[in-house]
């Protein structure tokens, strides 16, 4: 059974996002890319360029080439929260992070250039565990419209959740890590979305429970007809329970609730 939860939530506005990272440079030295980074970004509580604003995020790196077996070079799911507008400036705070969520604040200033986001910071260099300056680039896919999307969490609060799963376009990502007793395992799916024919699971890890809970998502999103999940529902997965953050029409502009 999927219910409504009574309490207030707060509107989301712009449009979520599809990103990905064209390369990244540290301490100054020539940019690169060794990994394919996907991020999957939900609505934000309000213009995301405003002090305080929040959005969920998921943010799954993975070797190059990209294939079911790749290796997870860095996964985490959370919240991003807007610091400042000027300059405009964001911390991520990971509720599940590969890595392990004991690591330094994660965050960056952004500027645009040449169509591209621009993220400088100081970060671990997990070649040599070292914290160093970076940038790096990023560039939005476009989002097509009328297509549904969402974004779950295992539990009402994000920062109370083991599981998020993100569908938009073409993508879903799916990652999940229990702390107790062993926070090593992490878990995540990448799949491909595809309307003319069967999608595609293009990489999974530990995946045997989490990988029917994304399908199982995205049977149930295609059984909509026109009545999305609401902000803040409570909906069944199997026999999980899970919380609705973000859902939607991509392209709609009524956030009402």
């Amino acid at each position: 059974m999927n219910c409504a939860l009574h309490s207030e939530q707060a509107l989301l506005y712009d449009s979520p996002s599809i990103t990905i990272r064209k390369s990244i440079s540290r301490n100054g030295g020539q940019p690169f890319e060794d990994s394919d980074v996907l991020v999957l970004s939900s609505r934000s509580t309000s213009d995301a360029h405003s002090q305080g604003s929040t959005q969920l995020c998921l943010d799954l790196r993975l070797s190059k080439p990209l294939k079911p077996d790749s290796t997870i070079q860095w996964g985490f799911a959370g919240i991003r929260v807007t610091l400042s507008s000027t300059p405009l400036r964001f911390r991520w705070n990971h509720y599940i992070d590969s890595q392990g969520r004991d690591g330094p604040p994660d965050e960056g200033t952004m500027t645009s250039c040449d169509g591209e986001e621009v993220e400088t910071g100081i970060g671990i260099n997990p070649e040599t565990g070292e914290e160093e300056k970076y940038e790096e680039r990023w560039i939005d896919q476009p989002v097509t419209p009328a297509t549904s999307f969402a974004f779950l969490t295992s539990s009402r609060e994000p920062s109370e959740s083991t599981g998020f799963i993100a569908i938009l376009g073409d993508h879903a990502l799916a990652m999940r890590q229990n702390y107790f007793p062993d926070d090593a395992e992490f878990q995540a799916v990448r799949m491909r979305i595809s309307t003319s024919s069967s999608s595609e699971v293009l990489f999974k890890q530990n995946a045997d429970t989490l990988l029917p809970l994304l399908e199982y998502a995205l049977s149930s999103i295609d059984s909509w007809k026109g009545s999305p999940w609401q902000r803040g529902q409570e909906i069944t997965l199997q026999e999980d329970r899970w919380t609705v953050w973000d859902a939607g029409m991509t392209g709609e502009h009524n956030y009402l609730i």
